[in-house]
């Protein structure tokens, strides 16, 4: 396995994703929430800005991990650019492309944990 240097971030980003696969709506949520998972994903990696390729080594283990964040990023920035950063949470869950998020970020999650993120 490649050596992460960064293994605190890719807990942030494994948790995020997590979040992302499990959230529903009209559920009540906890901490940490969509807006956490929003900001691990995207704030403090900005692959809304960069390739995640370019993180293989510090955060991502193979390009097959990138590529997997790739397909997460893409549903859930489009949402995003969709509806500002500021709706309300069950406006982002119940967007037409959120299904896409949550099945992105399960795939995910599992291609990084190598477990089966549990459904609620």
């Amino acid at each position: 396995m490649t050596t992460i240097a960064w293994p605190d971030r890719r807990a942030d980003i494994i948790n995020a994703l997590s979040i992302l696969a499990a959230l529903r709506p009209h559920e009540p949520t906890s901490w940490p929430s969509l807006t956490e998972a929003v900001h691990w994903l995207i704030d403090d990696t900005f692959w809304d800005q960069h390739d995640p390729r370019n993180d293989i080594g510090t955060i991502l283990a193979s390009t097959s991990e990138a590529n997997a964040i790739s397909a997460t990023l893409e549903p859930l920035t489009a949402i995003l650019d969709d509806l500002g950063p500021t709706a309300p949470d069950d406006d982002y869950l119940t967007h037409p492309r959120w299904h896409e998020v949550t099945h992105a970020a399960a795939n995910t999650h599992q291609l990084m944990t190598g477990k089966t993120r549990p459904r609620p």
